[in-house]
């Protein structure tokens, strides 16, 4: 059984709860809250800025067949954050309105770690885990969501045939390293898998129930400065994705 495979099977009830958030639900029926969405629309803001550093931190390490992608992962990126500041431009949500929620922070603080402590494989497994899960999940909110909903972008982003290409991409080059890895470091990404599964859930959660801190009411952290707004709202941003190339894995050079 291929590694992807493997935990497909072992990981199944966290999948389950992944698909079936109601935070997902709800914003493919058109019936969650505005300031709801305006959560998860401030908090993967900052998220997505933190994926940054993480996949530069793997550049340096990874093999050169993989220097490419990579790259193109960080432009996407840059693409994305522009798709988040037009959509909360469009709808009157300060993006900046809060500081990272304890969700949020945590699920940052290990992303980070991970790119600086472990294996360029156990790295790779968060990177594709994390990816997958965000495909995933807006196939779901895909589903049913309005035509006109303002949401309908980033189901496009995330739930499109390019974002499905890179996802596909990511599978093949992650069962290759698990292929060269021994069996101690395919049980810690074993285990990478697992708690980024459970970092998508939490962040979902999060979304769903309020920022904030767990046990006070007020976590006294000060809000930042407001991101560099598309200079036209009504200007689409271009396809993060479009550039990526997903062809077969190429020989190391």
């Amino acid at each position: 059984m291929s590694f992807i495979a493997e935990q497909d099977q072992r990981l199944a009830p966290i999948w389950a709860e992944i698909r079936a958030h109601r935070f997902l639900h709800e914003t493919r029926d058109g019936t969650i809250p505005e300031e709801t969405f305006a959560v998860w629309l401030r908090q993967d803001y900052l998220f997505v800025e933190a994926a940054i550093p993480f996949i530069a931190a793997l550049v340096p390490r990874a093999p050169t067949h993989h220097w490419g992608p990579l790259t193109g992962v960080l432009s996407a990126l840059e693409k994305e954050l522009h798709l988040f500041e037009e959509r909360a431009a469009r709808v009157g949500v300060n993006l900046r309105g809060a500081p990272p929620a304890f969700a949020c922070h945590a699920y940052i603080q290990f992303l980070l770690a991970t790119a600086h402590t472990r294996s360029y494989a156990e790295s790779y497994t968060v990177l594709y885990a994390a990816e997958r899960a965000y495909h995933e999940s807006w196939l779901v909110v895909q589903e049913g969501l309005d035509a006109d909903s303002p949401w309908q972008p980033f189901v496009e982003n995330w739930a499109g045939e390019e974002f499905a290409g890179y996802v596909g991409y990511l599978s093949g080059e992650l069962e290759a390293l698990a292929e060269g890895a021994g069996s101690a470091e395919r049980e810690r990404m074993a285990e990478l898998y697992r708690l980024t599964l459970l970092y998508e859930v939490a962040f979902w959660e999060m979304a769903a129930a309020g920022e904030g801190w767990p046990g006070v009411e007020n976590d006294l952290a000060p809000d930042s400065g407001g991101p560099a707004w598309n200079p036209d709202p009504e200007a689409r941003p271009e396809s993060a994705w479009s550039h990526m190339d997903h062809a077969p894995r190429g020989k190391e050079s």
